[in-house]
């Protein structure tokens, strides 16, 4: 990986979204590669959990993963080894890992962690994994176990700290770890309480975040089993068409992490090359009904999406946000994340879509 060239490649993406150019002359740095789509909870805010999957599941070949890790090394930063489904499901999760480590590419993962044993805390940590978010939803039991419906917190809240305690007798630095709490708003929680909560992690975890919710696009977008904002304001175009690329665990390619249906199939990898795909007909009709305001005619899974109602921050879109940060990391280190959020609360007076609470 060229640190100055990803820098460069976002810088040119950034270009041509305000030049509204659909057909690019930039690959994504960043990518959300989908191990599977199979899952052990029943999230309450997550399609697969409640039971919205059409699609097949299924885990993805180890052949085809290594086939597209090839293909996109020479140009990308990082990959997120998750969309729709718990990735240590995945057999050979932890080799797809370091496949990705050793072609130069960061491996990243965001996981439930009920699947974290010892072993696999041990094997993760040589995995060559970069970053690490885990999900858990709630300061307390009752509020955590309503939203990760099928976890138990005490046992999945050890699982955390005994990966981190590893993590701190061995002296290592990577993976950054991240404690990611959803504000769903299923039950109320004191200030006692979520003190109480957070001192467990003191000395131990990098960063504790806060979050707005994602209604999956429009799948939740009526739902009330959760709170969560109501976009009635879009700020399209939707960056990430311009800056990042989504592969499902069957090769599927797709515009967003948020088509858990696969509404919008873009193409195949096992039928043509990502680049390909990256610059075909569909990708262009879908930036070009971002460009011209019909997206929502064309896709009204984006209806209400977080992403297209996040108001850009200095001429910066929400969506590419993410890459131009991962992309700065390579030179400054995570902490820069951090730093970042905090400008992004500043700048919003404390009303970012997330925010570090430690």
């Amino acid at each position: 990986m060229n640190k100055l060239s990803i820098i460069r490649s976002n810088i040119s993406a950034l270009a041509n979204l305000h030049g509204k150019k659909s057909k690019l002359d930039n690959l994504p740095t960043y990518f959300w590669l989908e191990p599977t789509n199979n899952c052990n909870l029943k999230c309450v805010m997550c399609p697969t959990g409640m039971d919205m999957l059409e699609v097949d599941k299924g885990f993805m070949d180890f052949d085809l993963y290594k086939k597209i890790i090839d293909e996109i090394k020479n140009y990308t930063s990082a990959v997120t080894l998750a969309v729709s489904g718990e990735s240590l499901y995945h057999p050979k999760f932890f080799e797809m890992a370091r496949y990705a480590a050793d072609s130069g590419i960061k491996p990243l993962l965001n996981t439930n962690a009920t699947m974290l044993t010892p072993n696999k805390a041990e094997m993760l940590l040589d995995s060559g994994i970069t970053f690490i978010s885990f999900a858990f939803d709630g300061f307390k039991k009752s509020q955590y176990e309503k939203a990760r419906v099928g976890a138990d917190f005490d046992k999945t809240l050890g699982n955390i700290i005994n990966f981190l305690e590893l993590k701190k007798s061995k002296g290592k630095d990577l993976p950054y770890t991240v404690l990611s709490i959803l504000m769903l708003g299923l039950e109320e929680c004191s200030e006692e309480e979520k003190r109480e909560f957070l001192a467990r992690f003191d000395g131990l975890i990098d960063e504790i975040r806060v979050r707005e919710v994602s209604t999956w696009g429009s799948s939740f977008k009526n739902s009330d089993n959760f709170s969560f904002r109501q976009n009635s304001l879009y700020y399209p175009p939707c960056s990430r068409l311009w800056s990042t690329g989504v592969i499902s665990w069957d090769g599927t390619v797709l515009p967003c992490i948020y088509d858990s249906n696969h509404e919008l199939a873009m193409g195949n990898v096992k039928e043509q090359s990502f680049a390909d795909i990256w610059n075909g007909d569909s990708m262009l009709k879908l930036r070009n009904s971002m460009l011209d305001g019909t997206f929502l005619k064309y896709s009204p899974l984006c209806e209400n999406c977080i992403v297209l109602g996040t108001p850009p921050i200095m001429g910066i879109p929400s969506g590419i946000r993410l890459t131009i940060a991962d992309s700065i990391t390579n030179v400054f280190g995570y902490g820069f994340e951090r730093m970042a959020l905090l400008l992004a609360n500043k700048l919003r007076k404390g009303n970012f879509t997330s925010k570090t609470v430690n």
